[in-house]
Protein backbone atom coordinates (compact mmCIF):
# COMPACT_ATOMS: atom_id res chain seq x y z
CA UNK A 1 0.00 0.00 0.00
CA UNK A 2 0.97 3.54 -0.97
CA UNK A 3 2.92 5.53 1.95
CA UNK A 4 0.09 8.16 1.16
CA UNK A 5 -2.32 6.01 1.59
CA UNK A 6 -1.08 4.23 4.89
CA UNK A 7 -0.72 8.04 6.45
CA UNK A 8 -3.97 8.60 6.00
CA UNK A 9 -5.69 6.01 7.18
CA UNK A 10 -3.95 6.46 10.32
CA UNK A 11 -4.98 10.21 10.32
CA UNK A 12 -8.68 8.88 9.88
CA UNK A 13 -8.21 6.12 12.56
CA UNK A 14 -7.17 8.67 15.43
CA UNK A 15 -9.66 11.37 14.86
CA UNK A 16 -12.21 8.08 14.76
CA UNK A 17 -10.68 7.40 18.14
CA UNK A 18 -11.34 10.84 19.50
CA UNK A 19 -12.65 10.65 23.46
CA UNK A 20 -16.13 9.21 23.37
CA UNK A 21 -17.48 11.27 26.30
CA UNK A 22 -18.97 10.33 29.64
CA UNK A 23 -18.99 6.59 30.68
CA UNK A 24 -21.23 3.84 30.04
CA UNK A 25 -25.05 4.69 31.76
CA UNK A 26 -28.30 3.33 31.56
CA UNK A 27 -30.11 3.55 27.89
CA UNK A 28 -32.51 5.99 30.02
CA UNK A 29 -30.20 8.12 30.30
CA UNK A 30 -28.80 8.91 26.91
CA UNK A 31 -29.09 12.73 26.03
CA UNK A 32 -31.71 13.30 22.93
CA UNK A 33 -32.07 16.21 20.83
CA UNK A 34 -28.40 17.49 21.47
CA UNK A 35 -24.73 16.47 20.33
CA UNK A 36 -21.68 18.56 20.48
CA UNK A 37 -23.35 21.81 21.50
CA UNK A 38 -26.05 21.63 18.71
CA UNK A 39 -29.65 21.57 19.81
CA UNK A 40 -32.20 20.27 17.13
CA UNK A 41 -36.11 21.98 17.72
CA UNK A 42 -38.83 21.81 15.75
CA UNK A 43 -39.70 25.28 15.06
CA UNK A 44 -43.13 25.74 13.12
CA UNK A 45 -43.27 21.91 12.47
CA UNK A 46 -39.61 22.51 11.07
CA UNK A 47 -36.42 21.21 12.13
CA UNK A 48 -34.26 24.11 13.53
CA UNK A 49 -30.77 23.81 14.48
CA UNK A 50 -29.10 26.28 17.22
CA UNK A 51 -25.51 26.14 17.72
CA UNK A 52 -23.69 26.90 21.12
CA UNK A 53 -20.51 29.48 21.57
CA UNK A 54 -18.60 25.90 21.82
CA UNK A 55 -20.00 24.43 18.35
CA UNK A 56 -18.65 27.69 16.93
CA UNK A 57 -16.08 25.67 14.67
CA UNK A 58 -18.44 23.25 13.73
CA UNK A 59 -20.57 25.79 13.20
CA UNK A 60 -18.70 27.06 10.19
CA UNK A 61 -17.88 23.36 8.57
CA UNK A 62 -22.04 23.60 7.66
CA UNK A 63 -21.10 26.57 5.52
CA UNK A 64 -21.31 24.58 2.19
CA UNK A 65 -23.23 24.13 -0.39
CA UNK A 66 -22.66 20.54 0.17
CA UNK A 67 -24.63 20.70 3.34
CA UNK A 68 -26.71 17.84 3.63
CA UNK A 69 -29.57 16.39 6.69
CA UNK A 70 -30.91 12.65 6.64
CA UNK A 71 -33.30 11.88 9.22
CA UNK A 72 -34.16 7.69 9.91
CA UNK A 73 -37.07 6.10 11.68
CA UNK A 74 -35.72 2.80 12.48
CA UNK A 75 -37.78 -0.07 11.26
CA UNK A 76 -37.78 -3.91 12.92
CA UNK A 77 -36.97 -5.14 9.38
CA UNK A 78 -35.97 -1.61 7.10
CA UNK A 79 -35.35 1.45 8.28
CA UNK A 80 -37.03 4.53 5.97
CA UNK A 81 -35.35 8.27 6.01
CA UNK A 82 -35.96 11.92 4.71
CA UNK A 83 -34.00 14.87 4.30
CA UNK A 84 -32.49 17.27 2.09
CA UNK A 85 -30.43 19.92 1.03
CA UNK A 86 -29.29 22.59 3.71
CA UNK A 87 -28.84 26.69 2.59
CA UNK A 88 -27.22 27.47 5.57
CA UNK A 89 -26.63 31.10 6.00
CA UNK A 90 -22.82 32.21 6.54
CA UNK A 91 -24.07 33.30 10.59
CA UNK A 92 -25.98 32.86 12.96
CA UNK A 93 -26.32 30.80 15.84
CA UNK A 94 -30.12 29.53 14.96
CA UNK A 95 -30.99 28.10 11.40
CA UNK A 96 -33.78 26.31 10.31
CA UNK A 97 -33.84 23.86 7.91
CA UNK A 98 -37.07 24.05 6.36
CA UNK A 99 -37.62 19.92 6.41
CA UNK A 100 -40.59 18.92 8.41
CA UNK A 101 -39.27 15.17 8.97
CA UNK A 102 -41.63 13.82 12.10
CA UNK A 103 -41.50 10.53 13.84
CA UNK A 104 -37.77 9.78 13.27
CA UNK A 105 -35.29 8.36 16.09
CA UNK A 106 -32.25 10.59 14.80
CA UNK A 107 -30.87 12.83 12.01
CA UNK A 108 -27.53 12.66 10.57
CA UNK A 109 -25.64 15.85 9.01
CA UNK A 110 -23.38 15.69 6.67
CA UNK A 111 -21.11 17.10 3.73
CA UNK A 112 -22.31 14.95 0.62
CA UNK A 113 -19.02 13.43 -1.56
CA UNK A 114 -18.03 16.02 -4.43
CA UNK A 115 -15.15 16.89 -6.64
CA UNK A 116 -12.76 20.18 -6.40
CA UNK A 117 -10.89 21.61 -8.38
CA UNK A 118 -7.12 21.95 -6.69
CA UNK A 119 -4.07 23.49 -8.46
CA UNK A 120 -5.25 22.27 -11.54
CA UNK A 121 -6.29 18.58 -10.62
CA UNK A 122 -9.84 17.68 -9.92
CA UNK A 123 -9.90 15.98 -6.16
CA UNK A 124 -12.59 13.82 -5.01
CA UNK A 125 -13.79 14.69 -1.31
CA UNK A 126 -16.07 11.72 0.40
CA UNK A 127 -18.93 12.13 2.39
CA UNK A 128 -17.51 14.03 5.60
CA UNK A 129 -19.93 13.51 8.86
CA UNK A 130 -20.37 16.50 11.10
CA UNK A 131 -22.81 15.43 13.55
CA UNK A 132 -25.67 13.16 14.58
CA UNK A 133 -28.62 13.87 17.07
CA UNK A 134 -30.64 11.35 18.41
CA UNK A 135 -34.60 12.04 18.96
CA UNK A 136 -35.85 8.87 20.99
CA UNK A 137 -34.19 6.38 23.10
CA UNK A 138 -34.18 4.12 20.67
CA UNK A 139 -31.92 6.06 18.01
CA UNK A 140 -29.81 7.05 20.46
CA UNK A 141 -29.03 3.59 21.02
CA UNK A 142 -28.81 3.21 17.81
CA UNK A 143 -26.23 6.48 16.89
CA UNK A 144 -24.12 5.29 19.70
CA UNK A 145 -23.14 1.71 18.81
CA UNK A 146 -22.71 2.84 15.33
CA UNK A 147 -20.03 5.39 16.42
CA UNK A 148 -18.58 2.52 18.79
CA UNK A 149 -18.44 -0.07 15.94
CA UNK A 150 -16.97 2.92 13.68
CA UNK A 151 -13.96 3.27 15.78
CA UNK A 152 -13.58 -0.60 16.20
CA UNK A 153 -13.21 -1.46 12.55
CA UNK A 154 -10.94 1.64 11.94
CA UNK A 155 -8.96 -0.18 15.07
CA UNK A 156 -9.09 -3.57 12.64
CA UNK A 157 -8.62 -1.55 9.29
CA UNK A 158 -5.08 -0.12 10.52
CA UNK A 159 -4.27 -3.68 11.68
CA UNK A 160 -4.75 -4.63 8.26
CA UNK A 161 -2.54 -2.62 7.11
CA UNK A 162 -0.07 -3.42 9.10
CA UNK A 163 -0.48 -7.15 8.65
CA UNK A 164 0.70 -6.65 5.01
CA UNK A 165 4.57 -6.51 6.29
CA UNK A 166 3.86 -8.64 9.16
CA UNK A 167 3.52 -12.62 9.58
CA UNK A 168 -0.13 -11.82 10.51
CA UNK A 169 -1.97 -9.58 12.30
CA UNK A 170 0.02 -6.58 14.57
CA UNK A 171 0.11 -7.43 18.21
CA UNK A 172 -1.07 -4.77 20.29
CA UNK A 173 2.71 -3.76 21.25
CA UNK A 174 3.21 -3.37 17.80
CA UNK A 175 0.21 -1.55 17.06
CA UNK A 176 1.44 1.17 19.78
CA UNK A 177 4.77 1.42 18.40
CA UNK A 178 3.63 2.07 14.53
CA UNK A 179 0.89 4.83 16.18
CA UNK A 180 1.58 5.64 19.75
CA UNK A 181 -0.93 7.97 20.18
CA UNK A 182 -3.80 4.78 20.16
CA UNK A 183 -2.60 3.31 23.64
CA UNK A 184 -4.34 6.73 25.06
CA UNK A 185 -7.95 5.11 23.85
CA UNK A 186 -6.81 1.07 22.79
CA UNK A 187 -5.96 -1.49 25.60
CA UNK A 188 -4.57 -4.72 24.93
CA UNK A 189 -6.64 -7.97 25.69
CA UNK A 190 -5.30 -11.37 26.81
CA UNK A 191 -8.34 -13.00 25.68
CA UNK A 192 -10.67 -11.56 22.28
CA UNK A 193 -13.69 -12.52 25.05
CA UNK A 194 -12.52 -9.97 27.84
CA UNK A 195 -14.12 -6.69 28.38
CA UNK A 196 -12.38 -2.85 28.06
CA UNK A 197 -12.46 -0.71 30.08
CA UNK A 198 -15.27 2.25 29.21
CA UNK A 199 -14.55 4.07 26.69
CA UNK A 200 -11.43 2.44 25.40
CA UNK A 201 -11.44 0.10 22.52
CA UNK A 202 -9.91 -3.42 23.61
CA UNK A 203 -7.56 -5.04 21.44
CA UNK A 204 -6.08 -8.61 21.12
CA UNK A 205 -4.03 -10.25 18.26
CA UNK A 206 -2.51 -13.51 18.10
CA UNK A 207 0.15 -12.21 16.02
CA UNK A 208 -1.12 -14.65 13.62
CA UNK A 209 -4.35 -14.72 12.05
CA UNK A 210 -6.86 -14.11 15.40
CA UNK A 211 -7.59 -10.43 15.78
CA UNK A 212 -10.69 -8.88 17.20
CA UNK A 213 -11.77 -5.34 18.64
CA UNK A 214 -13.95 -4.78 21.51
CA UNK A 215 -15.95 -1.81 23.39
CA UNK A 216 -18.75 -1.26 25.77
CA UNK A 217 -21.79 0.78 24.77
CA UNK A 218 -23.43 3.61 26.88
CA UNK A 219 -25.74 1.59 27.90
CA UNK A 220 -22.52 -1.26 28.84
CA UNK A 221 -23.38 -3.99 26.16
CA UNK A 222 -20.46 -5.36 24.94
CA UNK A 223 -19.42 -4.85 21.40
CA UNK A 224 -17.10 -6.84 18.88
CA UNK A 225 -15.77 -7.20 15.94
CA UNK A 226 -13.36 -10.89 15.14
CA UNK A 227 -11.76 -11.77 12.55
CA UNK A 228 -10.16 -15.70 12.77
CA UNK A 229 -8.31 -18.00 10.15
CA UNK A 230 -9.68 -18.03 6.40
CA UNK A 231 -11.29 -14.32 7.19
CA UNK A 232 -14.02 -15.36 9.19
CA UNK A 233 -15.93 -12.40 10.61
CA UNK A 234 -17.65 -12.65 14.41
CA UNK A 235 -19.45 -9.61 15.19
CA UNK A 236 -22.89 -8.11 17.18
CA UNK A 237 -22.71 -5.10 15.07
CA UNK A 238 -23.33 -6.46 11.73
CA UNK A 239 -25.91 -4.03 11.54
CA UNK A 240 -23.36 -1.06 11.19
CA UNK A 241 -21.04 -2.52 8.53
CA UNK A 242 -22.58 -1.50 5.50
CA UNK A 243 -21.86 2.06 6.44
CA UNK A 244 -18.12 0.90 5.98
CA UNK A 245 -17.77 -0.34 2.86
CA UNK A 246 -18.35 -4.23 4.08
Amino acid sequence: MKTSLRVLLIATTLALLAPAGAGAQAPADLPLGEAHGVRLVRDQGAITLIFSQRASKLRKRFNSSYAWMECTKLGEVFSTSSGGNLDVPPTGRRFSTGIRASHVDFCDFFLRAHTVKRNGDRIHLGRRELLSIPLTQKGAVYVDERTRAAKMFAVLALASVMKVDLPGYPTAAQLFKKVPKLAKVVVELAAPVDRPPANRIGYYSDGLEHVAAVTLSASNKRLFLELSAGDVLTTNVAAYLGGFGL
